[in-house]
């Protein structure tokens, strides 16, 4: 017990450590020694736990795709509210953990994208069918549209310095799901006739 304490205490000071430093460095200047020293450790105990400072960062990307998980876990597939509480959940957890996100999203050597779209893969094929389609559309152009849609628009709502709020994003992001872009032209189109 006092072994995973004294594990888990030094792992967080590694990665305050981390976070510290690439506030005011970028990434390619951030070096091992520099977060031992922030973290008040040596080399050996970031090595006991790290291979190096990439090993960090997917560790660090993976434990928030394991939080997102288990945000949105739970929703039932077959629940007429999947699709709200999969946004729910999303929205609100990236909401709750902005700092990561902005910072994730601005790092090119971050690969939070790549396990951002292998989350929402795993979720949609729930619903692919034996043929590999959903809805008749191959499977994997149905996944290039929506997690290619999805992701952009939460990156652009974590970079946006004038941000909505989440309540907001979370309604247009599933009326974008629910009516597409097409629908929602449509009833602008609908909407200006009437004028």
């Amino acid at each position: 017990m006092k072994q995973d304490r004294r594990i888990n205490k030094s792992q967080e000071a590694i990665k305050q450590a981390f976070f510290e430093i690439s506030s005011t460095k970028q990434f390619e200047q951030v070096t091992v020694q520099a977060i031992a020293d922030q973290a008040n450790i040596n080399r050996s105990t970031f090595y006991a736990h790290y291979y190096d400072k990439y090993d960090l960062l997917d560790k660090i990307e993976d434990d928030y795709i394991k939080l997102i998980h288990h945000a949105i876990g739970h929703t039932a597939v077959q629940s007429t509210y999947a699709v709200v509480d999969v946004i729910d959940g999303l929205v609100n957890h990236i909401d709750e953990h902005m700092d990561y996100y902005y910072f994730a999203f601005n790092l090119k050597d971050s690969n939070i994208e790549d396990k951002l779209y292998r989350l929402i893969n795993v979720h949609l094929s729930l619903f692919r069918k034996k043929d590999d389609t959903i809805g008749a559309i191959p499977f994997d152009y149905f996944m290039s549209y929506v997690s290619g849609a999805g992701i952009a628009l939460i990156k652009h709502w974590v970079q946006d310095t004038d941000r909505m709020s989440s309540e907001d994003l979370a309604q247009h992001f599933y009326k974008l799901i629910t009516h597409g872009p097409a629908g929602i032209i449509e009833e602008e189109v609908e909407m200006k006739g009437r004028r």
